[in-house]
């Protein structure tokens, strides 16, 4: 039979208790640092009788819109990258698309052949955002609808910067939110309104 020194029964037994600690040491300084998200966020919950996840690494909110479940995620910013808003609906598409705002960059990269987007024949929003897509022919039909369109212009307008339609989900991303303004119970409901609409065209 092997024999183990004690120092290596000694080890066996720290290590594991060390990580724990070290574990529970950043989720408790997590928890700190995104107290006041999780306060605004209670605050939504207790208003909306929404439910506000037991475990999850960032702060979040989750719930029911029109039928469909939603997620609403707040992401702390990073030494490169600013704060972000992320809320999502859980809804099944056919087709990929995305849509981002136009930019000297991206005018640059159309240009030189870099960036190859979808054309929806529409000139002002075609000349307003970059569209993306798997099925560049479901994109055109999808965005044949001026009410999409139009919750997707008022979504920009809102401060947000990406939307998204995956094969199950559809979310948008705002960077540099506020929490104070858009956190606001009805101001939420506006919001996740323009999705439940955009996710109905899908």
């Amino acid at each position: 039979m092997p024999t183990f020194s004690k120092d290596f029964i000694l080890l066996f037994i720290i290590f594991p208790i060390y990580f724990i600690f070290l574990f529970f040491g950043i989720f408790k300084l997590i928890f700190f640092l995104n107290k006041k998200q999780k306060v605004a966020l209670k605050k939504l919950a207790d208003c909306l009788s929404w439910t506000i996840p037991k475990f999850s690494f960032y702060p979040s909110i989750t719930g029911l819109f029109d039928g469909l479940r939603f997620n609403i995620l707040l992401i702390p910013g990073g030494k490169n990258s600013p704060p972000y808003l992320r809320i999502l609906l859980n809804k099944n598409s056919m087709f990929k698309l995305r849509v981002l705002k136009e930019s000297v960059l991206s005018g640059l990269g159309k240009k030189i052949g870099l960036v190859r987007e979808v054309k929806i024949y529409d000139e002002g929003f075609d000349k307003e955002f970059l569209i993306f897509s798997d099925k560049p022919d479901r994109a055109m039909s999808y965005f044949s609808n001026s009410e999409i369109k139009n919750a997707v212009r008022d979504l920009f307008l809102n401060g947000f910067a990406d939307f998204i339609i995956d094969k199950k989900k559809i979310l948008i991303v705002k960077p540099n939110y506020n929490l104070d303004f858009d956190l606001e119970p009805q101001r939420v409901i506006g919001i996740l309104g323009k999705l439940s609409l955009l996710a109905k065209g899908i």
